[in-house]
């Protein structure tokens, strides 16, 4: 994979969150998640897979199910497959990669 200075690739808009794929792999996909204060992403329905989420600026909250996780910058969680997810920003913005096994 070539090397991705995700930070220099955030867009952000008031009218929602801008996801950004950065790499998308045999088993893995890479994705840019750029929010404002108080904007939500969920992913589609039916989307169950395996993410891993790393904070890289910001903070906010990261729903892993029915748990919700307080996260800044240099935070991880890891949502385990079959779990529901979300993120929600908290004051100015918020910039998280997600990393999500493809076909699950």
């Amino acid at each position: 994979m070539p090397l991705s200075r995700a930070l220099d690739d955030r867009r952000f808009s008031d009218s929602g969150p801008v996801p950004r794929p950065l790499s998308l792999g045999e088993g893995l996909a890479a994705m840019l998640l750029c929010l404002q204060q108080g904007q939500r992403l969920e992913p589609p329905a039916g989307d169950v897979a395996e993410t891993i989420f790393t904070v890289l600026d910001g903070s906010g909250t990261i729903l892993d199910g029915d748990e919700r996780f307080a996260v800044a910058q240099g935070d991880v969680v890891h949502v385990l497959p079959g779990r529901s997810k979300a993120l929600e920003a908290g004051p100015g913005t918020f910039t998280v990669l997600g990393v999500r096994r493809l076909g699950g």
